[in-house]
């Protein structure tokens, strides 16, 4: 029964990405020249998807026990030998997170990607305790441009350029990117 219960959320996952590939692959669609079409991702995320599922199932149907998985073994022999009571829990850090988040979403039109998403990575990290500010700065400034760069030019996905005067730091940004 130990090893039904691990191996179910992999079948479910596992299932439910073999149903939305067989979607993907009946995505009508006009090809434009040599670019990869709107099912090119979904299917890659799917594969990688159904490799995960696959390889842990091998694993957990390849023990010999039948006891809990690895990770949670480990984690309840470490909560033994301690003693320690629960972790503290930060609710308030959560909420913040929460609240970045949804901030993020509301302000990606006027500020444009690039310089929202610097400060979400930044506010994010700052929020979660998190205090070397030049550390902070070199995550969030590489991080928005490395998503700038897979999503626009690499994935071909129109990103919110936002309103003047933001909007010249993401046309500059793509003119040096080489992005049209």
């Amino acid at each position: 029964m130990t090893r039904v219960r691990a191996l179910l959320p992999y079948v479910l996952v596992l299932a439910a990405a073999a149903l939305l590939t067989y979607q993907s692959l009946h995505f009508d669609y006009t090809p434009r020249g040599g670019r990869p079409g709107p099912d090119v991702w979904p299917r890659a995320v799917l594969a990688l998807m159904i490799v995960a599922c696959l390889s842990r199932i091998i694993v957990v149907l390849w023990r010999r026990d039948a006891g809990p998985p690895a990770i949670e073994a480990a984690n309840a022999a470490v909560a033994d030998e301690s003693g320690a009571p629960d972790a503290p829990r930060y609710p308030w850090r959560l909420a913040a997170g929460i609240a970045l988040t949804i901030a993020y979403v509301a302000l990606l039109g006027i500020l444009g990607f690039f310089v929202s998403t610097v400060l979400y990575i930044a506010l994010l990290a700052w929020a979660g305790r998190y205090r070397r500010i030049g550390v902070i700065a070199a995550v969030a400034v590489a991080g928005a441009l490395g998503f700038m760069f897979v999503f626009m030019k690499i994935v071909y996905l129109s990103l919110p350029i936002g309103i003047a005067p933001f909007s010249a730091v993401m046309v500059t940004l793509m003119q040096i990117m080489g992005i049209r």
